[in-house]
């Protein structure tokens, strides 16, 4: 996520770039410009969630139809992925964003369609599915996992579980390591 905005009417839009660098641990950086409207980062990150949802009701309603997404628009299951090492409070800000989006309502049940996974985790299956050989990792073998995206660095490791279970588990054989390391690009490629 690069850049969030709010709608205030059919046409007026005010942006916000670079709204990811403040979702940190309050650290002040001088070169970040202050958030539209004296809104908070949740606020911020509601509008951008609700964007895309938007967008993402309005093409599955073109290609499937009215009918269809009416059926499933309240059984959808969200799925919120953040930097290792940003559980408790940074997934409660990010579930009140989501609440605030209308991905989900405040309740109960609400709460149940929604969940979090680190970056390590999800990078991890993204590997095994797509980028590791056969039979890379044998049971008791561990895998190191290197996120380096837009503004942290992510290092997970986890070990295949030999548990003779039909299902690949694997377990964290070191805490997970996230650091910050945002680059800011004064001209345009």
């Amino acid at each position: 996520m690069a850049s969030g905005s709010r709608f205030l009417g059919s046409d007026v839009c005010i942006s916000q770039k670079r709204f990811k660098l403040l979702w940190t641990d309050g650290a002040a950086n001088a070169a970040i410009p202050p958030l539209p409207l004296n809104k908070t980062v949740v606020e911020v990150f509601a509008d951008f969630l609700e964007y895309l949802l938007k967008c993402a009701s309005a093409y599955l309603q073109e290609y499937h139809g009215t009918e269809w997404w009416a059926s499933v628009q309240y059984h959808i299951e969200f799925v919120l992925s953040h930097p290792n090492g940003r559980e408790g409070a940074h997934q409660s800000e990010m579930r009140r964003a989501a609440i605030l989006a209308g991905l989900v309502p405040d309740t109960t049940a609400g709460h149940a369609r929604l969940s979090f996974v680190t970056e390590g985790e999800a990078s991890l299956h993204f590997a095994l599915h797509n980028g590791l050989p056969t039979g890379a990792i044998k049971n008791g073998e561990g895998i190191v996992i290197v996120d380096a995206g837009g503004g942290t660095i992510d290092i997970s490791s986890y070990c295949k579980n030999a548990s003779g279970a039909s299902i690949d588990k694997f377990d964290e054989i070191a805490s997970p390591q996230c650091e910050n390391h945002t680059l800011f690009v004064p001209f345009a490629f």
